[in-house]
Formats: C-alpha cells, structure tokens, sequence
C-alpha cells in the first residue's frame, strides 16, 4: 500500500518545471533552495523525482546539490521546450508537474488549459505579485496579470508561500480560492545548524566592541538594501555596528556608489555570495531584512534557527507573517529610514533573545511538514 492508501499503485513521479539549471538564468535564490529540499527530500521517501529544465544540451550545467538519483531532462529553449514538455507529461501518465516562479508558471498552466485532466499541475507562487509593480517593466507586468486572471485558475492547485500572497492573487488576480493553499517553505534545516560552526576568516568576526549586523540577498532593488545604507549610518555612530550584505546582483554598482557617498566604507561590505550564510548568521548580533517585498523570506527562518535578534520590514508579504506580527523580531514599515535606524539601534542595545524559542519557532518551517503537505495535494487527486 502506497502513502495515498492505493494497494498496488505505482509510486507518485514528481517533475519539478523551474529554472534551477535553466538557461541562460539559473536560479540562485529562495527558489533553488525549495528545489533542492523537496527534490531530495522526495526522492529519499521513495519517490521518483524528475528536473526539467530549459536549456540547450549544449548549455545545460547540473547541479551538484542535487541528488544523483534525481532525473535530469533538459527540454531545449523555446517552443522547443514546450513541445518537449508536453512530450515529457504524455509520456508520464498521472506525473505531477510542479512549476516555480512566472515564467514556468505560466506556460505550465497553459499546458494544463490544452491537456485538461491529462495533466495534474501545481504552480507555486513565491512572490507578492502585486508588489512587483514597483520595479518590473509595465508590458511584462501587464503580460505576466493577462495570463494569472486567466490561466491559473485552471491549475489543480496553486500553492503559496506564505498567507499574504495568497490574498493577494485571490483579491487581485482572480485565483479562486479553491484553488489555493498555503505551504511553507521548507527552511528549516538541520544541516544549517552544523554549518554555522564553520569558520570565517574576516577581520571583523569576534569584536565585541563592533557588533555585526547582517543582510543576506540578492543584490536588487526589492531588497530595499538602499534604505538600509541610508539609515546605516546614525546606527554606526551610536552603537559602532558594523554591516555585512551577503549577496550579489544587478544593483552592486549603485550600491557601491552609494557606500562612497555616505563615506562608510570603513563599516559597510559587500562580499558578495558565499558558500552558506549560516557561519555570518552565527557571528551576528542583529540580522536585518530591508525588502520592499517577499514571499516567504528564508533567511529569516534560518535567522530564528540560530537565535538572532532580527529586524524586518512589514513588507507584502512574509515577514509580519512569520515573526508572527513582531512577537519574533522587530517590523518597521517599508521605506522608513529613521524607524529602520532606531530599531537596529534598539536591537543592538537589547539583551540576547531566547535562543531556544527561536529555534522552536523555526523548526515549524520544516522539511517533513512541507512534504506532508504537498504530497496530501498530489494524493488526494489520486484518490
């Protein structure tokens, strides 16, 4: 009997539709983490698992994370792809075809809109799409809005990140309720705990006289790292913190502009990517999220794992949701510069948190729960 309670099926395929060794991008962010996680984490429950990827053969690039026993099916770019795509799902009857991000989203829901019933799809929503109107270019932002009213209401299911961007495409984009659930991101990772005993070689690592404060991301501007150069200077003169942004992007070169225009290049980095982030998280005294929005940030769950004090913006739409409306760390409003400045002072000044029920709080973001949850969607079809 399967884990569905069908006697003599056969085992669930599970096809991850994402770009974690896409081309020309790959993902680096939030989404490759997921992948990874529940990927392996599947295929260690005896599933079988596959990654399809957009890419040409002779572009595609594996990634080492991933587990060997996992499929690699590299689809080609293009039209190419889709027709590769529809040939993958025909030729796996009952496969579940999980997408990840815009992109993958969209041409995997309009695949269920030409194949009805043949296909069983779950799109994830890892982003606040409305507040993407911010930054992203009016015709993608219009063309991405065209195909969510339309199409992602016929998915069998989409899954969210957090709460907050549930509502938000159910209020504004028109996603049937019925359709929606929440998952939260697997983040919570035992591994990371071991990982945070690694050592830094960084001449500011151990000086209690100069606390670390410490951001973590892309370098973009949904991130809001501006606002936090900004209000970092007033933190340095009272409490003589230091900050660390771990990350790279788009937005290093004006980021760095604004490092010399403040003149706190003496208490300001940029180091770029790092192998893990959790060994700066364990020598931090404050961890910060400046982002003008978010799905469900994973950093801060990794944060809460180690027993940080943390400071976050009550941006759409993670943050409040899984500080649980501050009970966890501080929220300020997105875009205020002096309150952004006065709670990093606070936390900087403020007695060591309980590190134990931090960790408690974390460990809800669990690989096992996630797991459970998703495959109770792909089973209950099934059924």
């Amino acid at each position: 009997m399967d884990e569905s309670g069908n006697m003599g099926a056969a085992p669930l395929r599970i096809a991850f539709y994402c770009n974690l060794m896409g081309w020309p991008k790959r993902s680096s962010g939030g989404v490759r983490q997921w992948v990874l996680t529940l990927a392996n984490g599947l295929v260690e429950r005896g599933y079988a698992v596959d990654v399809l990827s957009e890419a040409p053969a002779s572009r595609f690039r594996d990634e080492l994370l991933l587990d060997a026993r996992i499929g690699r099916v590299v689809l080609g770019i293009g039209p190419l792809a889709r027709r590769r795509l529809k040939t993958y799902v025909l030729g796996h009857p009952g496969v579940r075809l999980v997408a990840a991000l815009n992109h993958y989203n969209i041409h995997a829901a309009l695949l269920k809109a030409h194949l009805g019933d043949a296909v069983h799809v779950t799109l994830t929503q890892h982003e606040h799409l409305s507040a993407d109107a911010a930054w992203q270019h009016p015709l993608v932002y219009r063309w991405i809005g065209r195909h969510v009213r339309r199409h992602f209401g016929l998915a069998d299911a989409v899954v969210t990140v957090s709460r907050g961007v549930a509502q938000d495409l159910q209020s504004h984009w028109n996603v049937p309720a019925a359709r929606l659930h929440t998952i939260y991101n697997p983040a919570y990772r035992p591994e990371f705990l071991e990982q945070a005993r690694a050592p830094i070689d960084h001449p500011w690592i151990g000086q209690a006289a100069a606390p670390l404060v410490l951001a973590a991301g892309r370098l973009h501007y949904v991130k809001g790292y501006d606002d936090l150069l900004a209000a970092f200077p007033r933190v340095h003169r009272e409490t003589g913190a230091r900050l660390v942004i771990l990350g790279e992007g788009k937005e290093r070169h004006a980021l760095e502009a604004q490092v010399r225009q403040l003149d706190s290049a003496a208490y300001v980095e940029l180091p770029g990517r790092v192998a893990s982030v959790a060994p700066w998280l364990a020598h931090s005294e404050v961890f910060v999220l400046s982002s003008r929005r978010e799905g469900l940030p994973t950093v801060l769950v990794e944060a809460l794992a180690l027993g940080r004090k943390i400071v976050a913006t009550r941006c759409p739409s993670g943050p409040e949701e899984l500080l649980e409306d501050g009970r966890w760390g501080t929220l300020v409003d997105v875009g205020d510069v002096d309150g952004l400045a006065r709670a990093l002072v606070a936390a900087i000044c403020a007695p060591a948190p309980d590190a134990a029920a931090l960790r408690e709080r974390a460990a809800a973001f669990s690989l096992d729960r996630a797991l459970d949850e998703y495959l109770a969607i792909w089973n209950a079809a099934r059924a």
